[in-house]
Order: structure tokens, then sequence, then C-alpha cells
């Protein structure tokens, strides 16, 4: 008696996976039209368990997955996108949610609505950057953190003195700027203060790694492919080699920003609207973007307007409509307009007062 063989055939279906990601397991939803598949826990997290149970259970299938940006980073989307899974990232607060589900949150309807999102078209992935531009990111955020730690050891020496009175020479109003003198003067009266002494000591060890870590941006960045953007950027009045080196690596591809708007609005320089038949109103800037960019931007707009006149003359001129935290913000958007057309178009910035003494 002949029996009929019967084989799985998903050629041509699209197949939409939604993976809620964690540390220790990925809850999977698998979605085909409108009908759900399974939602299945995988334990431990791993790509290729994932692509084998796909290949299994829908063979041939046009599959495309997603997930939401956050700690894993981009890992989990360079082996599935190099297995040939079309993998993309979204931010968690661009996933269409409901009100059920925002009060019944759980794994499961995570995966789903990522599934379901995906489906209808919903989602638009980050940009992810390739490894070697992630590392050097990586890197330069080192630095920052270092110089944050220094800070607080900083601080904490500082308080600890104010606790027990100890002043350098001239009072407690005396000049507390971290030079060899004061370092030496803290050196001495460590001998008889052992909190003290620990603190200096964690404070040195934080120096010692600044310096490493700087020596190495130094080393990376200095050279192709890398040098003559971190030249370009340095023409521009108020960016210094540090400020370049975090804009370079965190926007990483001056060219994926279509125009100014979507630029400031990945440096969270763009102000929240609420606007309602004929009211508008515009608040304060959206909590979205990049902190870290909008904060080197900010400190970058203070140096400018003090070494660049033109930028001078514009805050001057932003005051007069508004206070200084907004206009500094003004400035900034300036700033990062200037930053976009350098990088964009290869050529350093040419300073005004420098054209009219060419011109005289």
């Amino acid at each position: 008696m002949e029996t009929q063989g019967r084989k799985l055939d998903f050629s041509g279906q699209k197949i939409f996976v939604g993976i809620d990601v964690h540390r220790k397991s990925w809850r999977v939803s698998v979605l085909i039209g409108d009908v759900l598949q399974k939602t299945i826990h995988m334990s431990p997290p791993d790509p290729e368990t994932l692509l084998s149970f796909l290949n299994r259970s829908y063979p041939q299938g046009e599959y495309s997955c997603v997930y939401e940006a956050g700690f894993c980073g981009f890992w989990a989307q360079r082996h599935l996108t190099m297995k040939g899974l079309k993998t993309i990232i979204v931010h968690a607060a661009d996933v269409p949610t409901t009100d059920k589900e925002r009060q019944q949150k759980d794994d499961v309807r995570d995966s789903r609505k990522l599934a379901r999102a995906l489906r209808n078209g919903e989602l638009a992935g980050i940009y992810v950057p390739e490894e070697a531009q992630q590392r050097v990111r990586a890197l330069v955020r080192r630095r920052w953190t270092i110089v944050a730690d220094r800070r607080r050891v900083m601080n904490r020496i500082k308080m600890h003195l104010h606790y027990f009175g100890t002043y350098p020479p001239g009072g407690a109003l005396a000049d507390w700027s971290w030079n060899k003198t004061f370092v030496s003067w803290l050196e001495e009266q460590s001998k008889t203060d052992k909190v003290l002494c620990s603190l200096l000591k964690q404070y040195q060890q934080e120096r010692q790694l600044e310096k490493d870590v700087m020596g190495e941006v130094r080393k990376l960045l200095m050279k192709e492919p890398h040098v003559q953007t971190i030249k370009l950027l340095c023409s521009i009045p108020g960016i210094g080699f540090l400020s370049a080196a975090l804009f370079l690596s965190e926007i990483v591809d001056i060219h994926r920003f279509d125009n100014l708007n979507q630029l400031c609005f990945y440096a969270g320089l763009t102000p929240q609207t609420n606007s309602s038949g004929e009211k508008e109103v515009a608040r304060q800037r959206t909590s979205r973007g990049n902190k870290k960019l909008r904060t080197a931007l900010i400190e970058c707009a203070w140096r400018a307007i003090h070494q660049d006149p033109e930028m001078t003359m514009c805050y001057a001129a932003y005051k007069k409509r508004m206070d200084g935290p907004h206009a500094i913000i003004k400035i900034a958007r300036k700033l990062l307009n200037r930053i976009r057309h350098v990088w964009a178009n290869g050529k350093p910035y040419e300073r005004l007062d420098a054209q009219k003494k060419e011109n005289d």
C-alpha cells in the first residue's frame, strides 16, 4: 500500500517573529497573517536555536524578526542577520500599545505585540552601527564614565575635609583647584587620616585610568578612517578633540540623517509640541534623544559664544526674546548645523571674522 508523503513548505509566506529579550531567556512569538502560531520560551537565548526552530516548524519561509533596544546592544541582530533572518531593533517607546497591555504587561504580551506591529508595518528600526564603530563608541563612553567617577571622588574628598574642618592654607574660601600644590597638601594630610588616604588613592587610580583610556582614544581616532572627520569637527569654534570624539562615536554617519530636524531630534534638541485645533503649545525639549550628545553640544555651545563673535551676536539676539537656557539650546542647534555641514561636505569650517580679515 502506497502512502502519500507530506512535507511542510512555507515558500513565499512571510513569517513575523517578535522577540522579548532578557538576559537569561527570550520569549518568542510567531505570527503568520492574522494567525498567531505559537509563543515559546527560549532559555538560554541563542540565535542558532531560534533559527533551528523556525527552519523546523516553518521551512522555506520569509522570516522577519524584531526586538526592542536595550541592555543587549546589537549582537543578536548581527547574528540573526548573518543567518539570513531579516532583523530590526526598535525603540521601546515606538511600539504601539493598548491601555490593557500597559495595565497587564508580561513577556508573552510584549512578544506578541512586537510581532503584530511588525506585521502591520508600524515599526521602523533604529540605526545599527558596525561592530568596529560600536567599539569606538564604547571606548569614548568609557572615558566619560571614568571622568564622572573621578569627579565623584573629588566631591567626596571635599565633603570629608568640610566634615572635619580641614582646609588648605587660606581656609574654607581658599582655592580648591586640583593642581599639584593642592594634591601635595592632600597627600600630607592623608598621612594622619586613613579615610582621606583611601579616597586619595581612589582619586589617583581614576586619574591613571583616565590617562590610559585617553591615550587609547587618541591612538584610535588620530588615524584613518577617523582622523579627517576629527579635524573637520575641531575646525568649528567651541569644539575640541574630546567633544569631536564623542560626536564622531555617537553620530557615526552624518549621511543617515536626511535633514537638520532629524539630527536635532536624535540629539534631543527638539521641543515637545501639543497642538489641538487652533491652539499650539511648545513645551520643554523632548526627553528622547542621545543624552551624551545633547550634553556635549550644550557645553560646546557655551564655549562657542566666547570664541566666535558670530555666535556671541546670535546669543545676544536670542537673549532679548528668551532666557539664557532656552537661548543656549538655540546656539546648540546652530552648532549642530555647522557639524552637519562640515562633516557632509568634507570642508573645514571658515570663521566669519577670518573671512573679513582676508578681504581686508
